[in-house]
């Protein structure tokens, strides 16, 4: 679209604070060639969105700051910082964005002459379109790969895959900006491809021409309604060439002179070069090759022009090209002389940039990988502290743990009884309960026996069904129940129950002929009053159900 442009500040109230809204604020500074500000407000949103976790966003905003170093031809730049974003890569399931950052990837690396990594990348985003259901995403994979191809001066590869970029986004719905954009590059391409046949003097292909022209001439007449002047310029220039192409001078050179005027309303130097390229040649093939030479020293003039090292390589080529059709030879081999030294310059320029890049790539390898050995190791330490941590869990339970049966030690009603004190609780029925005859039971059916009785007394005791019962063993076959907010008369009936629990189950699945009973001991206990006072009335209960014959509950000495 037509870059205009405006008097907004970057320092304006209420900017945008999303990744989205400044990579929509980097674009818009972009096209009004704010190179610096658009740089700024599309690093901003590369930092926003990695700090909002959102990978697919930095992939997006890369593409953008890429992009814009790519078209200042700062490919160094634009390389690091899609290496950059290369390392997101492996956490991104978003094909779209991952489309568009190894579109300019690739199309940078095809530039910088890395034409085998370059090209690798651009058919792989050719293949990715194919499940990837972002028109816009897809479009870019078809049109980098026919920029890539132009860049490469395979011209007429370029403009088939430029024509094939326009029909997929004519069929997609895209955008009618982007359409418009589609236009124009698969028409720049096409028109460059016949111009180039006529300067090599080969078949021209008549249907490809007549539909450019019809295209561009669509185009000229929306820009023009919409007053896009730098679409109008593009379009008079190509028009202009077609003209030439075709052996219409005449409408050539009208067309060269409406779109000189029209650049220069754009304010765009570089399309206004690259019609001052084309007249001429026009001009130089009519033997007005004072003309020539004039439109090309006022290129000369133009530092956006020749700063970049490509543009400069191709002015100077076209200088000794005009200076040989005029048969001036001194100014042809002085022209010739300085197109070496740049190619020669630009071979240095790239060889440098690759290295500089080979070493980008190697440090951001190493930094992966530290940043794996990073997490790696963070990851072995969350594991250890994990592991310590469930140990140190388990060695306080066990602390507090009968390791037989599971219940409560000393230790645990220590605990309990300081927690029942600290919520409120004020009194407790407390039972010592006794297995009866256990000596014996070990002597006739084994110790393992015995630590089974063990087992499913303790299973019986926590089986109480009473909230906040607490049931310890107190050592050998001895185990203590605490019912809090109990009285003694209630504990009373719970012992009883406990009492006929015991007798009445089926001792035979651990052992024929196998029966179990126990005696029980009360007290009551005021948690205000000592602990062990309480256990010494309940031993002595405890004392009393065994000396009356045992198998019995008893409250009270």
């Amino acid at each position: 679209m037509a870059r205009r442009a405006s008097s907004k500040s970057r320092h304006d109230e209420n900017l945008p604070v999303n990744w989205q809204e400044l990579l929509d604020r980097a674009v818009s500074l972009d096209w009004e060639c704010r190179t610096g500000e658009a740089l700024e407000a599309a690093e901003a949103a590369y930092e926003a969105a990695l700090e909002a976790g959102d990978v697919a966003g930095a992939l997006r905003v890369s593409h953008r700051l890429a992009l814009i170093h790519f078209n200042k031809d700062a490919l160094a730049e634009g390389l690091k910082m899609c290496l950059r974003a290369d390392t997101w890569l492996r956490y991104c399931q978003d094909e779209a964005a991952i489309i568009s950052l190894q579109s300019i990837h690739g199309g940078i690396l095809v530039a910088l002459g890395d034409l085998e990594t370059g090209f690798a990348l651009l058919i792989d985003c050719q293949k990715r379109t194919k499940t990837c259901t972002d028109p816009l995403a897809n479009w870019r994979a078809r049109t980098a790969y026919a920029m890539a191809l132009f860049d490469t001066k395979d011209f007429d590869r370029a403009a088939q895959a430029a024509a094939e970029s326009l029909d997929y986004a004519e069929a997609s719905g895209l955008a009618t900006g982007s359409v418009l954009i589609a236009r124009s590059i698969a028409s720049r391409l096409a028109a460059r491809s016949l111009g180039e046949h006529r300067l090599a003097g080969r078949e021209i292909d008549d249907v490809l021409l007549a539909r450019t022209e019809e295209q561009l001439r669509s185009i000229l007449t929306q820009a023009e309604a919409e007053k896009l002047s730098y679409e109008i310029a593009e379009c008079h220039c190509y028009l202009g060439l077609l003209a030439w192409t075709r052996g219409d001078e005449a409408a050539a050179a009208a067309r060269y002179v409406a779109a000189i005027a029209a650049s220069r309303a754009a304010q765009d130097d570089v399309l206004q070069a690259e019609t001052f390229y084309w007249y001429a040649y026009l001009l130089a093939g009519q033997g007005a090759f004072d003309e020539a030479v004039s439109l090309l020293a006022g290129i000369e003039a133009m530092e956006q022009v020749l700063s970049v090292p490509r543009m400069k390589l191709r002015h100077f080529e076209m200088r000794f090209r005009i200076a040989e059709m005029a048969g001036d030879w001194r100014a042809a081999f002085g022209h010739h002389r300085v197109y070496h030294g740049l190619v020669l310059e630009d071979y240095r320029r790239l060889a440098s940039a690759r290295a500089y890049t080979m070493k980008l790539t190697l440090d951001l390898e190493t930094m992966r990988r530290k940043e794996d050995s990073a997490r790696l190791e963070r990851e072995r330490l969350l594991e250890e502290n994990l592991r310590l941590a469930s140990e140190q869990r388990e060695a306080a339970l066990a602390s507090r743990t009968d390791p037989l049966t599971g219940l409560g030690n000393r230790r645990e009603l220590q605990l309990r009884c300081k927690d029942w004190i600290e919520t409120g609780v004020t009194h407790a029925a407390l039972m010592l309960v006794d297995i009866d005859h256990f000596k014996r039971i070990n002597d006739v059916f084994s110790h393992s026996i015995g630590d089974i009785v063990l087992c499913r007394l303790a299973g019986l005791l926590g089986d109480t069904g009473r909230e906040g019962s607490l049931a310890i063993r107190m050592g050998g076959e001895e185990f203590l129940l605490l019912l809090p907010g109990t009285t003694t008369g209630d504990g009373l009936v719970e012992a009883e129950r406990l009492r006929l629990r015991v007798q009445d189950h089926d001792w035979s699945q651990v052992a024929p002929e196998l029966a179990v009973t126990c005696s029980i001991g009360l007290a009551d206990w005021f948690l205000a009053d000592s602990l062990e006072a309480a256990l010494q009335v309940a031993d002595a209960n405890l004392y009393v159900a065994k000396n009356t014959g045992r198998n019995r509950c008893v409250a009270a000495a």
